[in-house]
């Protein structure tokens, strides 16, 4: 009879010894024995690069560069035409016409912002661009001064009486064939689909950022029924003020979400 330590080493004898066929047919076609070679693996597949990196996507314009870019195109401007801009702001709009040549008289009541305005002109070398400081509700401008009068979202903020005397001014204020374009927040008081809509969406888009959005709601639904700094007025409102300043060809489009644009030619 076999004793413990006997089977034991039996076992381990067995776990780790090779029939004679397999040490041969490891050993075939590799001469003088050496250690076994590695077969070569397959190379990982790259990682995917889609979707792209955050910093490779191309970025979406905002609302406001959309608008901006709706006034540039519409206004045309060329080389040498003379352009106001009325509450012009940082220039979003006043520096890409004085780049296409034309010469920008930037109108805004906050000395601030003007400020930037010219230190950017500068850094630019745009010469032809030069800025006043006066409120576009109380401005007296000389008559038929200007080819082109532009203004994006600057006179929602405005009373509708003010509103009227400005289309009206900028009639006077233009050159025979002179235009006039206005962009800016425009639906009414939700008398219409189009009003509706943009209001939904608005209380929608507000909400769904929180408490913080729940205020502003409350905020600007105060404003908004009271008209206290913010009025503004449907799309049909401003070209019914152009027609009855005397303005032809008038055309009106909505650009995006609440914004539209509306735009008038003095008869030549």
């Amino acid at each position: 009879m076999q004793s413990k330590e006997s089977v034991r080493g039996i076992e381990r004898a067995g776990a780790f010894a090779r029939p004679a066929a397999d040490d041969a047919a490891r050993r075939a076609g590799r001469p003088g024995h050496g250690p076994p070679q590695l077969q070569p693996r397959c190379s990982p597949p790259p990682p995917s690069r889609w979707p792209p990196p955050a910093s490779q996507e191309p970025r979406r314009p905002t609302g406001l560069e959309k608008v901006t870019a709706a006034v540039v195109a519409a206004a045309n401007a060329q080389p040498g035409d003379r352009v106001i801009d009325l509450g012009c702001g940082t220039g979003q709009v006043s520096l890409p016409l004085a780049e296409r040549g034309a010469r920008v008289l930037a109108i805004d009541g906050n000395q601030a912002v003007l400020a930037r305005l010219e230190s950017v002109a500068h850094e630019r070398s745009l010469a032809r661009l030069e800025v006043l400081a006066r409120p576009v509700d109380c401005l007296v401008l000389p008559s038929q001064s200007a080819d082109l009068i532009v203004t994006s979202y600057a006179l929602h903020r405005l009373r509708d009486a003010d509103k009227k005397r400005l289309v009206t001014a900028a009639y006077q204020w233009l050159r025979p064939g002179g235009t006039l374009i206005v962009a800016d927040m425009m639906f009414g008081r939700g008398g219409t689909s189009r009003d509706r809509a943009i209001i939904r969406s608005k209380v929608r888009a507000l909400a769904r950022k929180g408490i913080g959005g729940w205020w502003r709601i409350a905020k600007n639904s105060y404003r908004y029924l009271v008209r206290v700094a913010e009025r503004p007025v449907s799309i049909s409102a401003w070209t019914a003020m152009f027609a009855r300043a005397g303005f032809t060809g008038i055309t009106a489009s909505s650009i995006v979400a609440e914004a539209g644009l509306v735009s008038g030619r003095r008869a030549a």
